[in-house]
């Protein structure tokens, strides 16, 4: 008989492992020192240390929020929608130097504690600055935090590099939970010295790699022929660098050139269409955000199904509060549901939990002996026989169960 110390039994009434294996029901776990130990249907062998009973509940693994600017929290309902991106660009930035630290993160816990009610367990962050790192380490989650970089003008590359490798040695081992990795912003805000330097730094430390790209028209007329509203913004800013020249291609086929396309974690993908071939070839990973790709009104949006068929890994993200009305990830998955009208439920599910782990490589977004505990559970309104449909049920706002590495959050 094994030690009962640190160990937990969860009855459930269903479970969606989203491996590949068919859903169990009214079967039970066995989690170990924060791990899962088994996995079976079968509630009739002896429970082991404590007893959990979701024997009302559909169990599945945590969701993944694969793409989030989680410090941009204050913003909420602050930053209106504009007609242009490079518009709402400007108002953003100006709205969020005036944030104080302070209410910054007041904002950010407040809304961490919204995605964990949701049902979230694992996050992938976009971090403006190593200071926040602090800060996220005491937020519900397992964590994936990229450090964001801007830097179009040459002059800045060698500090910025500087300091990017200084905070990947600094916490190069990390906890368990959290790890670092590196998000060079958009091909329209890093210069190719400075691509190629990060992702350099990217393979050093064997850390993950994620990019905006081909988010909106602006971008590829900038990237065509360098002109229109980003090249007026970076001007304005003192930003623009005037020995740029524009290489007259995709976003994805200037990554390509540059050699950071390969195994990057993709954010939005809206227009590329053309490039299909080409993101699977070098192995690429998406990420869709709904409300914030709705948000924008877009006309064009990634191509999930074709990703899918092609069989790509794409997770799902909320961006941030600054182009979305809500961090609640069963409203993500809602909002996914509704645009995405070629893509079936169980999809989207394996979207919001194994593929978002697996764009950075996070062990975790499945159900399986060995993986990590990192569980959602949905009390059961009724008799019901389609378990994925249970997180898309309206009115359902949060989770009624999560746990994280082994441990309850509520």
């Amino acid at each position: 008989m094994r030690p009962a110390m640190n160990t937990i039994t969860i009855r459930f009434r269903a479970l969606l492992p989203m491996t590949n294996s068919k859903p169990l029901e009214n079967g039970q776990l066995i989690v170990e020192r924060g791990r899962i130990r088994e996995v079976f249907s079968d509630t009739r062998s002896p429970v082991e240390g404590e007893l959990i009973d979701l024997s009302d509940c559909l169990v599945i693994p945590g969701f993944v929020n694969a793409h989030c600017h989680l410090s941009l929290s204050a913003l909420k309902w602050q930053v209106p929608r504009r007609s242009g991106f490079t518009a709402w660009v400007k108002s953003v930035v100006e709205k969020n130097e005036l944030v104080s630290w302070e209410n910054r993160v007041h904002a950010l816990h407040a809304q961490a504690k919204v995605m964990a009610r949701s049902g979230v367990t694992a996050l992938v962050d976009y971090i403006p600055q190593a200071k926040f790192i602090m800060e996220y380490s005491r937020l519900p989650f397992r964590q994936t935090l990229l450090l964001e970089v801007l830097g179009f003008l040459p002059s800045l590359i060698e500090p910025i590099v500087e300091n990017l490798e200084l905070t990947l040695k600094q916490n190069v081992n990390g906890s368990g939970m959290t790890k670092l990795g590196l998000a060079p912003h958009a091909p329209y805000s890093v210069a190719p010295k400075l691509f190629r330097e990060v992702k350099r730094l990217a393979d050093k430390y064997k850390c993950p790699l994620s990019c905006h790209v081909a988010e909106f028209p602006e971008e590829l007329q900038f990237l065509q022929d360098g002109s229109g509203d980003i090249r007026d913004f970076l001007k304005e800013r003192a930003m623009f660098d005037d020995d740029w020249n524009p290489p007259a291609s995709s976003p994805a086929r200037y990554l390509d050139s540059m050699g950071v396309l390969e195994s990057l974690a993709a954010i939005h993908l809206n227009l590329a269409d053309a490039d299909i071939d080409l993101l699977k070839s070098k192995k690429v990973k998406a990420v869709f955000c709904p409300q914030s790709t709705r948000w924008f009104r877009r006309d064009k949006y990634m191509p999930v199904r074709d990703l899918l068929d092609l069989g790509m890994v794409v997770g799902l993200g909320t961006d941030s509060l600054a182009s979305s009305e809500s961090l609640n990830f069963l409203d993500e998955i809602r909002a996914a549901e509704e645009m995405l009208i070629d893509v079936s439920r169980e999809e989207i599910l394996r979207m919001a939990t194994r593929g978002g782990a697996e764009t950075v490589g996070m062990d975790c977004g499945v159900i399986e002996k060995g993986r990590p505990a990192d569980l959602t559970g949905f009390r059961l309104r009724g008799q019901l026989n389609d378990w994925c449909s249970v997180p898309f049920e309206p009115g359902r706002g949060k989770a009624d169960f999560v746990m994280v590495d082994g441990k309850k959050v509520f």
